[in-house]
């Protein structure tokens, strides 16, 4: 079958597959399993479990392609400032293939990953369709066009987020928007991790019919087991890192880098120490901030200030068990799944307004299991912890609200979304449906200034 799309380019895709064959009794059978190639630069800790779900469906024979191993070895990490040895299996359960990369470091970000064998491999493989995360690296575009080449539609997996989009201006601007409107164009799906990743599509022309709910997602069951088991020697555990068995610990995870902004919880604790002489704040993770968090902890004498470390991801249920609260500080994060695990663990959650993980539909409910606040605002935050910190009950509350909303973000749903596209690129009818046109995400007026604690309440409303 022959069809353009919008760019005008003549598409002959689907029929790579024969059509399911189906019977009355099951009407989406299908002959044999769609051969997805999955397109990433190196093996993450999250993706590994997602990877393994698709690999155990029969509808799939899933081959991953990887531009490194740098992830699965150890390697050194900028941001965390350290050599990095992740302790969770990455590559087992699924096949995967190691492409020779010749980017490097070097030549900059983009050209970090380029593997030309890709483009001969979405040809040999005979694939059904290419799953690409990102296009900010040589070995994306290099997917784009092998699947040109090979006949085959790909499918976008990213995590932008429209926020800072006025932060971009000029010829930057224009040629952004260029590019992007070209390649979303020839894109056959668009797989959405929530709901401002949705909309950023949106903003570039994307129809809401291609769009396919794939949440970023974290093991919520090893999460949510080891955090329950962990509870129950919940000050043996505090002790073990110097806590104190009735403080109420406000909780960072993550890189201590500019962007996270880990110095306005010091700023919290200042606000609220005197107040709550019990209050404490730990920081799991390791940075280049590191040595100037110590440094203010040490000048202003204060008290319940912990610095873990780094902590792998075996033992970061630990960390989110012995605590109350976690907050999110970041000016900049497109998708930050530490807030799925600390959900994970039936934690309340605070964000800013600068995280992708807010908005009708998303994970981050404001008033309902966390909060939403100006990102650098710290009297905000401050507020907002506050009201956390007097009220046991309101903590335990918005933690099981948490849980059970996270819950639904898992890799089943990961597996069904990216079924949903799959059958969507070859034309077949659903197995269930895709993001209904009328989705409520869309109609959300995008502002690129601050938000004010209105403004999310309205948009939370919808």
């Amino acid at each position: 079958m022959k069809a353009e799309n919008e760019m005008g380019d003549t598409l002959t895709t689907r029929n790579a597959v024969d059509p399911p064959a189906g019977t009355k009794d099951h009407p989406g059978a299908i002959s044999r399993p769609l051969r997805l190639a999955v397109v990433v630069t190196h093996p993450i800790q999250y993706f590994g479990p997602m990877f393994r779900c698709l690999a155990r469906r029969p509808e799939i024979e899933l081959t991953v392609l990887y531009a490194s191993l740098q992830g699965a070895q150890p390697y050194k990490d900028t941001g965390f400032d350290r050599v990095i040895a992740w302790d969770v299996p990455l590559l087992e359960g699924y096949r995967h293939k190691v492409l020779r990369n010749y980017g490097s470091e070097r030549l900059g970000a983009f050209l970090r990953y380029a593997t030309p064998e890709i483009v001969w491999e979405l040809k040999r493989g005979r694939y059904d369709a290419v799953m690409v995360f990102g296009w900010g690296h040589a070995a994306a575009w290099l997917a784009f066009a092998g699947a040109r080449w090979a006949r085959i539609p790909f499918m976008l997996y990213g995590d932008s987020v429209p926020l800072y989009e006025g932060e971009i201006g000029g010829p930057k601007r224009l040629v952004k928007t260029f590019v992007l409107r070209r390649l979303f164009g020839r894109a056959g799906a668009f797989l959405a991790t929530g709901t401002l990743n949705r909309l950023f599509y949106a903003s570039y022309g994307v129809p809401a019919h291609k769009c396919f709910d794939v949440p970023l997602a974290v093991d919520n069951e090893f999460f949510r087991n080891t955090a329950e088991n962990a509870r129950k020697h919940r000050a043996d555990l505090r002790a073990r890192y110097g806590l104190k068995p009735d403080a109420v610990v406000i909780l960072f995870v993550g890189k201590l880098v500019p962007g996270k902004r880990p110095r306005d919880l010091l700023a919290v604790l200042k606000n609220l120490q005197p107040d709550f002489p019990q209050l404490a704040v730990a920081f799991a993770g390791d940075g280049e901030l590191r040595r100037y968090l110590e440094a203010e902890i040490a000048q202003d004498s204060l008290k319940n200030a912990f610095l873990l470390g780094f902590v792998n991801q075996s033992k970061l249920p630990e960390v989110y068990a012995l605590s109350d609260i976690f907050v999110m500080p970041s000016m900049f994060d497109n998708r930050g799944v530490v807030v799925n695990e600390a959900m994970a663990c039936s934690l309340p959650v605070v964000v800013t307004d600068k995280t992708g993980v807010w908005g009708p539909g998303d994970i981050v409910v404001e008033g309902h299991n966390g909060f939403v606040y100006s990102a650098g605002d710290t009297d905000e935050l401050t507020r907002l912890v506050r009201k956390l910190v007097v009220d046991s009950r309101l903590r335990e509350e918005m933690g099981a609200r948490s849980l059970e909303i996270v819950q639904r973000q898992g890799y089943n749903d990961c597996v069904n979304g990216i079924l949903r596209a799959l059958y969507f690129v070859k034309g077949w009818p659903a197995p269930s449906p895709g993001v209904p046109a009328g989705d409520p995400a869309f109609q959300i007026v995008l502002t690129t200034g601050p938000i004010s604690g209105g403004q999310r309440s309205r948009r939370n409303s919808n």
